[in-house]
């Protein structure tokens, strides 16, 4: 079917972002004296964060469009989010695995939300 998204969009969503994060790396590298407001675990939780939209407008959109959506896995998914999110909160250093569990967080919120809307979707038919 036709959604607004489709492989052009997601692409072209996907390279802007990446171009973005050229920038911010380049900007980054150049101000090491530079820093954001908050502690080095939401940084590094954004950065996890944002890959995953990277990854999902890039790769994923063509390839996991799912066709239906189950309340079971909007459960699991939002379940391993809290998880992720949880061992982060109580996790005692911040290093590349915060990144990951960044990463998981939003993915999971994200594809827990995408299978709800096709489950309502499919409930309302």
């Amino acid at each position: 079917g036709g959604g607004i998204m489709t492989k052009r969009v997601s692409l072209t969503i996907g390279t802007i972002l990446l171009i973005i994060a050229f920038c911010f790396v380049a900007v980054a590298v150049n101000h090491p004296e530079a820093a954001f407001p908050w502690s080095n675990r939401v940084t590094f939780m954004l950065y996890g964060a944002y890959i995953w939209l990277l990854f999902k407008f890039l790769i994923a959109t063509p390839f996991l469009k799912q066709q239906s959506g189950s309340l079971l896995r909007t459960i699991i998914y939002l379940l391993m989010a809290i998880v992720f999110l949880v061992m982060e909160i109580t996790g005692e250093k911040v290093d590349v695995y915060t990144i990951v569990r960044g990463f998981v967080v939003l993915g999971g919120v994200d594809v827990s939300l995408e299978n709800l809307f096709l489950w309502l979707k499919e409930k309302r038919k």
